[in-house]
């Protein structure tokens, strides 16, 4: 079991790779079932390989019914495969076992242009399914990526009307070549404008005007229960929609080394939801969906996963600033047990960390970060989803009875 902590705490038994699974009464769960957290909503089609004789008999075939069908030619239009399906036919779905971290390699779109994520207020009367699927579709796109196995396929969300475009890092990780099909289902290529393998996100530009941005809310005022939706290319399906709940809130979960604080729910997700947006109940974005946990003998059900808005906000910014995404670490741990006055004690405070140097010791009580009350450990959490390495938290202090305030800078892990 991996021993580092995040910063904060660490987590409870449910949280640890691999957890064992009690058999229910009178249900049989096989002893060997596996359990997997990798990113497995990555569409895939492979590429055909046909042996030589098979191409030589095709090729002679060809030529014996091109002479019967030549009067035909001009009054029969040829078959032309649309490269982004709508009935899942002829794509292999499959759970990579490798998957490439590295950018695309294609044409690098500018940054630092200014543009930015803004999280807006929900405002107004909730809406139905009906309504959340007819406000959010115009803002969802298709998207195709090509490397040497073949294509692969996966979802975007709309962030500006001049073609940003967000989505997971792991649909287009690799590729060669990218191309998104729009709502006006028009295929246009794609640039790069940044991407981060460890955030799981990317940024996509494409050349296009008068698109309709998507509008994201704030995933910190999401409650457990609450009603959202997810829309996305499902099994090449386009624009699947599928309703949930929040099942739980900064759920750390760990995708092939690296943990990742994600909002859990109960909607359908699947091959080529990957980059598609998760909704709230105003239609707004509160999340970018990214991984699903998967048994061999299919015993999970309903254990989908997306990044918070609060993080995609923080990434893309960096991203399309042309910066650096830098994890950061508050560099003390945190009790579990609220104190009896209120706030939190802290179990220790790492050596050369700022917050060291700014005089914070094991034993300090924390009562609040950026004037909020610290509630509960989530508090930490999602602040921290905003933020990076270098960024500053005022945290108010008790010590003997004596309040204190202390502005501390994140560090890295």
């Amino acid at each position: 079991m991996d021993n580092r902590n995040d910063g904060l705490w660490q987590g409870g038994p449910w949280e640890q790779p691999s957890p064992a699974f009690p058999a229910p009464p009178a249900v049989r769960i096989p002893p060997a079932a596996r359990v997997s957290r990798r990113p497995v909503l990555r569409l895939r089609k492979k590429r055909r390989r046909w042996p030589w004789f098979l191409g030589l008999a095709a090729l002679i075939g060809l030529l014996c019914l091109s002479v019967v069908l030549l009067d035909q030619y001009f009054s029969v239009r040829p078959f032309i495969r649309v490269p982004f399906p709508s009935t899942g036919e002829d794509w292999h779905y499959q759970q990579q076992e490798e998957h490439s971290t590295e950018p695309p390699s294609i044409a690098r779109a500018g940054t630092g242009t200014g543009v930015t994520v803004s999280l807006l207020p929900s405002q107004g009367k909730a809406l139905d399914y009906i309504q959340i699927y007819e406000y959010a579709l115009p803002s969802v796109v298709s998207i195709e990526s090509e490397d040497d196995n073949g294509y692969s396929a996966g979802t975007g969300v709309v962030l500006t009307q001049d073609g940003y475009i967000i989505t997971n890092a792991h649909v287009v990780a690799g590729a060669s070549a990218v191309s998104v099909l729009l709502p006006s289902n028009r295929t246009v290529p794609a640039s790069l404008v940044g991407f981060d393998a460890a955030e799981d996100l990317a940024v996509l530009k494409v050349d296009a005007a008068g698109l309709i941005p998507a509008q994201f809310g704030d995933s910190n005022t999401l409650r457990i229960g609450e009603p959202v939706a997810a829309l996305g290319d499902s099994l090449g399906y386009r624009a699947t929609f599928t309703d949930g709940i929040v099942s739980a809130l900064d759920r750390e979960v760990k995708v092939e080394g690296i943990t990742m604080s994600l909002i859990q729910t109960t909607a359908a997700i699947n091959y080529g939801n990957s980059g598609g947006p998760l909704l709230n109940q105003y239609g707004q974005v509160v999340g970018i969906n990214t991984i699903k946990i998967v048994t061999e003998d299919g015993s999970a059900e309903g254990l989908g996963f997306a990044i918070p808005s609060r993080r995609v906000k923080y990434v893309a910014d960096h991203l399309i600033a042309g910066e650096e995404i830098k994890a950061g670490i508050f560099g003390f741990m945190v009790s579990t047990a609220r104190e009896e006055g209120g706030g939190f004690m802290l179990r220790s405070v790492e050596r050369g960390s700022d917050a060291w140097t700014k005089g914070l010791r094991g034993g300090d009580i924390l009562l609040e970060a950026n004037g909020m009350p610290i509630t509960g450990l989530e508090t930490l959490t999602r602040l921290k989803l905003g933020l990076g390495a270098g960024d500053t938290v005022t945290l108010t202090c008790l010590r003997d009875g004596e309040k204190f305030t202390v502005d501390v800078e994140l560090v890295e892990p």
